[in-house]
C-alpha cells in the first residue's frame, strides 16, 4: 500500500469532524489508540509548554540565562514528544486496543490507517493492494492457516515518509509548546534594552543639565566680584558706619549658611518652597544691606512652605532681578516674592520688581533662564513653565508655574 501522507498539521475543522464522528458513533471500529496518541501529542505541548515558559520567566533570571533556558525547554518538549512517539505510542495503543476489543486472534491490535488532511496515492494502488491481499491468502492456505480476508497487509513505510513524519511531528510540537514566542522574546528584550538605553541617556542628560544649573547658580552667587563687592562695602562701612558694616557681615554669614549646603546637595525632590525662600531671603537681605535703596518682601502663605519646589531656581530669578533691574535703575527699587495656588492644582511663584525693566541691562547671556526652562521641561514635561513679562508700573515679573505634586 503505497500511501504518502503529507498532513503535517491537524486542521481544526478536520479534528472537529473526527470528534463529531466519535460522538455520533458512526464508526464502530474507531481507532481510539490513534486518537489518544494524537490528542496527547497536541494537548501536552499546547498546555505544558506555555505553562513551563511562564514559570521560567517568573524566576527573574538574567536575559542570557533566560533565553537559553527557554530554548532548552523547547528542545526538551520536542525530544520528549519524539521519544513518546518512538517508544511509548505503540504500547499505549496496544493497551487501548485490548481494552476496546480491537485485537486479532493473536492478541495484536488491528492496524488501521487514520489520516486527516491530504493523502496522495500512486496510480494502481488499489489493484496492488488487492493483489497483495490475494497473495497473502494463498500463502496462508498453503501453510494450512485460515485465510484472513479482512486483515490489512502491512506495508513497509518508506524512509522519506518516516523522516517527513518525524520532522512534521517535531515542528508541530515546537510551535504548540510556544516556540514562536522565542522570536517575540527576542524582540521584547531588544525593545526593553533600547528603552533602558534611552532612559539612561535621558537620566545622564538630566544630571548634566542639573550640574550645569548648580554651577551656573553657584558662579552667579559666589563668584569673586560678588564677594569682593560685599567685602569692599564692609571695609568702606567700617570707617563711616560700623553698625552697617557689622550688619553686612551678619547678612553675608546668613546667606552663606543658607545657600552653601543646598548648593552642595543633589538638588533632589526634598527641596521645598520654604527652603528655597530661605536662600532668597538671605540673599536679598544682603543686597539690601549693600544697597539701602533696595527693599524686598516675601509674601507666601504658610500652607505652601512645605510644598515641593524645584531647587536653585528662585535664587537665580532673584539674582537676575538685582543684576538687570535694580542695579541699572537710579532710585529706590522693590522686589516682591509671592506664591499662590491656581486652577488645576498648580503652584505659581512670582519674583517681581519695579526696576529698570527690559532693555535696561546690557550684560548677561540668558544662560540662567535657559537652564531653568530646560530643567523644568525635564522634571515636568509639558506641565511647567517659566514666563517673563513687563509690569504696567515698571519692571519685570518672572513666574515659575509647576504642578502641585
Amino acid at each position: 500500500m503505497n500511501t504518502v501522507n503529507f498532513a503535517a498539521v491537524l486542521q481544526p475543522g478536520s479534528l472537529s469532524l473526527v470528534v463529531l464522528q466519535v460522538v455520533l458513533g458512526a464508526a464502530p471500529d474507531f481507532p481510539w489508540g490513534g486518537l489518544a496518541q494524537g490528542g496527547l501529542q497536541l494537548l501536552l505541548p499546547l498546555l505544558l509548554g506555555p505553562w513551563l515558559g511562564v514559570a521560567l520567566r517568573r524566576r527573574g533570571w538574567a536575559p542570557g540565562r533566560e533565553w537559553w533556558a527557554l530554548v532548552a525547554l523547547m528542545v526538551a518538549m520536542v525530544l520528549g514528544m519524539l521519544a513518546f512517539h518512538t517508544w511509548a505510542a505503540e504500547p499505549m495503543k496496544q493497551l487501548i486496543a485490548q481494552a476496546t476489543g480491537q485485537v486479532d486472534q493473536d492478541g495484536k491490535r488491528k492496524r488501521v490507517i487514520m489520516m486527516v488532511g491530504l493523502s496522495v496515492r500512486t496510480p494502481g494502488a488499489d489493484a496492488a493492494d488487492a493483489a497483495a491481499a490475494a497473495a497473502a491468502a494463498s500463502a496462508a492456505s498453503a501453510a494450512g492457516r485460515p485465510a484472513c480476508t479482512d486483515c490489512e497487509v502491512p506495508a513497509e513505510i518508506p524512509l522519506l515518509n518516516r523522516v517527513l513524519n518525524t520532522l512534521s511531528s517535531a515542528t508541530l510540537t515546537f510551535f504548540l509548546a510556544g516556540g514562536a514566542g522565542l522570536w517575540g522574546w527576542r524582540r521584547e528584550r531588544a525593545g526593553l534594552a533600547a528603552l533602558a538605553r534611552e532612559q539612561e541617556l535621558a537620566h545622564a542628560q538630566a544630571q548634566r543639565r542639573e550640574a550645569e544649573l548648580r554651577l551656573s547658580v553657584l558662579a552667579a552667587q559666589v563668584e569673586p566680584h560678588f564677594l569682593f563687592n560685599t567685602l569692599a562695602g564692609v571695609r568702606s562701612a567700617i570707617a563711616t558706619d560700623p553698625a552697617r558694616a557689622s550688619d553686612m557681615i551678619d547678612r553675608l554669614a546668613d546667606y552663606l549658611r543658607a545657600a552653601i549646603p543646598r548648593l552642595r546637595s543633589d538638588g533632589g525632590a526634598q527641596a521645598t518652597l520654604g527652603g528655597q525662600l530661605d536662600i532668597v531671603r538671605a540673599y536679598l537681605g544682603l543686597m539690601a544691606t549693600r544697597m539701602p535703596r533696595l527693599s524686598f518682601a516675601i509674601d507666601v502663605p504658610a500652607a505652601l512652605l512645605a510644598a515641593p519646589f524645584p531647587p536653585l531656581m528662585l535664587i537665580s530669578l532673584a539674582e537676575n532681578a538685582v543684576k538687570h533691574s535694580v542695579e541699572p535703575k537710579v532710585g529706590p527699587v522693590r522686589i516682591t516674592v509671592t506664591a499662590r495656588l491656581v486652577e488645576q492644582g498648580r503652584l505659581e511663584v512670582t519674583v517681581a520688581d519695579d526696576g529698570a525693566g527690559f532693555g535696561a541691562s546690557t550684560g548677561g547671556s540668558g544662560l540662567g533662564l535657559s537652564n531653568i526652562r530646560e530643567r523644568l521641561q525635564q522634571m515636568y514635561p509639558a506641565r511647567a513653565a517659566l514666563t517673563l513679562h513687563a509690569r504696567p508700573e515698571g519692571g519685570v515679573a518672572a513666574i515659575i508655574s509647576v504642578p502641585m505634586e
